[in-house]
């Protein structure tokens, strides 16, 4: 953890919504609450580090990253959304995360725009030409 927090300081703490590496984000993370909490059941976070892994390693997938949304003290980060760059659409994403159960689908084409409609955060990955960025989010 102490590590994912240099990182999210490093690009501007929590409240400049940075991204990290899945790899970052979710090595050593044994804690559910981190990333989709509301889920019930929740599928685990290594189902997480699984499913995000598989579809990072598509052929279609430049990367897969996690946006920090909120760092308290002594528990490990929370994230909301996961950003994958792809040429695939947002319905293909999501059906590749449908273990996962993230919440309706969003896409560079929505009305928020690509990164939840903030801007390309702090870390964010640079997109080929032809990607798009297609959000997994829980709220």
């Amino acid at each position: 953890m102490q590590r994912l927090n240099q990182e999210i300081e490093r690009l501007g703490g929590a409240d400049a919504y940075p991204v990290v590496s899945v790899d970052l984000f979710l090595h050593g993370n044994n804690d559910p609450a981190s990333i989709g909490p509301n889920l019930d059941p929740h599928p685990g976070i290594r189902t997480f580090e699984r499913v995000l892994e598989d579809i990072r390693r598509r052929p279609e997938v430049s990367d897969v990253v996690v946006q920090i949304d909120e760092v308290i003290e002594g528990e490990w980060p929370y994230a909301s959304a996961v950003y994958v760059t792809t040429t695939a659409t947002p319905e293909e994403v999501h059906r590749w995360a449908t273990e996962l159960q993230p919440d309706e689908y969003m896409g560079d084409e929505d009305e928020t725009g690509p990164w939840l409609g903030r801007g390309k955060p702090p870390g964010a990955p640079d997109m080929p030409a032809g990607h798009r960025v297609v959000t997994l989010f829980w709220d």
